[in-house]
Formats: C-alpha cells, sequence, structure tokens
C-alpha cells in the first residue's frame, strides 16, 4: 500500500512538474518568423521540400530551453513577384512577424524591398539579390564567383574553348548573364552567344538552331522550370549532341523528369552537405531540393540571434536592430551546408559543386 501511494505522489509530481514547465512555455514571449514559398505551380516540389526543412528545424528548436516561443507562418507565393508582395505585407501587418524568409531571385526583390521599408528582417537563398544598402536583408546562396570557379574548371578540364549561354530574363539570369558570361571570357573562355528568355517560355528551337550555327563547343544554360526539360530535348534534337550543362536547374526540375538530363553534369550551388542531406531524407523522407539545407540555417541563425541578442529596458523580445547585430557575429558556424559566415553585406559564403545526371539520380562528378 506504502509503495502504491509513493508510486501515485511520483507520478503526480511529475505530473505537475510538466504542467509547470508548459505553463512556463506558454508564458514566454512569442516570436513570429514568416515564410514565403513557392507551394504550389512548376516549383512546388521545391517549396515543398524547403518547407520540411524550415519545419524540421524549427521541431528541433522545440526541443530546447529557449527564451521566447517560435512560430512559423507559411504562405504560397506560387513564384509570382505580385504574390510575393501581397504575402510579404501580410507577414508585417497582419502576422507582425520579427522576421521572413523566401527562396530564389524571382521573388526575392520585391520582398526585400517591403522587409527593408519597414525594418523587418529577411533571409532569402536568391541566387542573386541587390543587398549593398539594405540592413535587414541576408543572403544564404553560393555566390556567382563559387559558380564560376567551378565551372571554368570544369570547362578548361574539357578543353572547352567557345560557348553558348542561355538563361532566363529575371533577377537570377540577369546576374547569371553578366557576372558569369564575363568571369568565363576572363578565364579565356570565348561567349560566342548570349541568349535569354523570358520566365516560362517553352520553345527554344528557333533560339538553339541561331546558337548552333555559331558551332560552341558548350552550351551553359540556366532556364528553369518550365523549361528547363524542354531546352535539354529541343537542343539534342537539333544538334544531336550531348554538349549542354546547367546552372542548377536540373535537380530543380521535378524528379519524373531527371532522365531526360541523363549522362549530362551541372554546377550545383551548396544546399546541404552529404550528412545533412542523409538526416533531411530520414525526417521527411525528401529529397534534398535547390536551397533546402541553407534555408534550414537560415532559420537556425535567426532564432540563434534572437537567443543571444540583449533585451532592454521596455522590450519583451530583442529589437531586430540588436538581433542584426548578432547575426553579422555568425562566423564559422556549423550549418547544413557546412560552415557558415555572414560578412558585412548580409551574405553567406559556400562553395558549387559539380553534378551529373546518372540513370535518374544526381551524383558527384568524379571525372
Amino acid at each position: 500500500m506504502r509503495k502504491w501511494l509513493l508510486s501515485l505522489c511520483m507520478v503526480l509530481a511529475l505530473m505537475a512538474c510538466k504542467d509547470e514547465k508548459k505553463q512556463a512555455a506558454d508564458t514566454k514571449p512569442v516570436v513570429k518568423i514568416g515564410v514565403s514559398l513557392p507551394l504550389t505551380g512548376d516549383a512546388a516540389n521545391v517549396g515543398n521540400a524547403v518547407k520540411a526543412s524550415v519545419n524540421m528545424a524549427l521541431e528541433e528548436w522545440k526541443q530546447k530551453d529557449t527564451k521566447y516561443n517560435y512560430e512559423v507562418v507559411f504562405e504560397d507565393d506560387a513564384l509570382q513577384t505580385a504574390k510575393a508582395a501581397m504575402v510579404a505585407n501580410k507577414f508585417i501587418n497582419m502576422d507582425k512577424v520579427k522576421a521572413i524568409m523566401n527562396i530564389w531571385g524571382v521573388t526575392a526583390p520585391v520582398v526585400a524591398d517591403v522587409a527593408e521599408k519597414t525594418n523587418t528582417i529577411f533571409f532569402t537563398c536568391a541566387g542573386y539579390i541587390d543587398n549593398e544598402n539594405k540592413s535587414y536583408v541576408f543572403n544564404n546562396y553560393t555566390p556567382n564567383k563559387r559558380v564560376s570557379e567551378a565551372l571554368i574548371k570544369k570547362l578548361k578540364k574539357l578543353n572547352v574553348k567557345t560557348v553558348a549561354f542561355a538563361s532566363d530574363m529575371n533577377a537570377v539570369g540577369d546576374a547569371r548573364a553578366k557576372y558569369v558570361v564575363e568571369d568565363l571570357r576572363q578565364a579565356g573562355i570565348d561567349v560566342v552567344a548570349v541568349e535569354r528568355y523570358i520566365v516560362g517560355t517553352v520553345d527554344f528551337r528557333m533560339s538553339i538552331a541561331k546558337m548552333e550555327a555559331l558551332n560552341p563547343d558548350y552550351y551553359i544554360i540556366f532556364v528553369e522550370q518550365p523549361g528547363t526539360k524542354n531546352f535539354i530535348e529541343q537542343h539534342k534534337q537539333i544538334t544531336g549532341k550531348d554538349n549542354l550543362a546547367a546552372i542548377d536547374v536540373f535537380h530543380e526540375m521535378p524528379k519524373k523528369y531527371w532522365s531526360a538530363a541523363d549522362g549530362l553534369w551541372f554546377v550545383k550551388s551548396a544546399n546541404g552537405t552529404p550528412e545533412f542531406e542523409d538526416k533531411f531524407y530520414k525526417n521527411t523522407g525528401l529529397e534534398i531540393q535547390s536551397c533546402v539545407g541553407n534555408s534550414y540555417d537560415n532559420l537556425n541563425l535567426i532564432i540563434n540571434a534572437f537567443e543571444n541578442a540583449p533585451i532592454k529596458e521596455g522590450q519583451k523580445v530583442p529589437s531586430n536592430e540588436d538581433v542584426i547585430v548578432q547575426l553579422h557575429q555568425a562566423k564559422d558556424v556549423d550549418g547544413a551546408i557546412g560552415k557558415i559566415s555572414i560578412d558585412n553585406l548580409g551574405n553567406v559564403d559556400s562553395l558549387a559543386v559539380i553534378q551529373k545526371m546518372i540513370d535518374g539520380e544526381q551524383v558527384l562528378d568524379e571525372e
């Protein structure tokens, strides 16, 4: 009887302790973070994978004793600029978020403008964004100079002398066409053609025929969905060759289309170490996608900065200005994409790698 009573007391005490912890957690100030992603449309496979990585990071923080309760609000921007701007304003004016996250340079510039005007912290994963005069804007994506380094090294190994370059007409495509093409030329590789396309173009036959007339040794493309698969197939039909490589866009296609790029190589921006890729797959059952590891790191960087920023008198949570000071102190942090350091402009440096599509899978290029 005494043992039973003792056990009952222990159980009741444990339950009371849990209730106290829950009550303490419920009284913590809340920090909301808005995450805008393409959850529908041609890039939904990427957006939903990124959503899973953000949720994975959030759940890990929920297991820790944090100063604040963190809530993530997801919205679908369908990779449309007008919708992304509406979502950003909704986050700020209705959800009262302290920070916003998104992916890709298609929508990042409009969100960055909204965030900067409202003093809202903004983290993106975009091939290009102008953040030189934006204190609140941070970009975690492999810089163009790193893309150029990997691309040039591979092309020189293949003894490529001339290339044709094709890209979309958007913020990222503009940067690729400007900086990567310039780097290729400075490296002694002649860019004989630069073709640009409105996003959403699916018929490239006339453009490919025009480039093929210049007899380039190789084609380098940055043509996003839904055009990637079409460009690959139309290039093969017109040229009969496999002299086609890409920057990122092969693995951003839905996986069912990966076989279209079989045997082709591409420069891949950093989006997760092998250890993180394995962890992500085990936790979500999903394949790694563009910006998955970067966005996992971005949420961790934001939360860690809030946890370490000072509280001033009269505040419930740190000011965004004090959080930004903490963010700029992030140096050599272990992250999903490797070591993370934020520079004075808010950029995170990382290395590009060369990968190849083999039997419908992407593998590290060993050649």
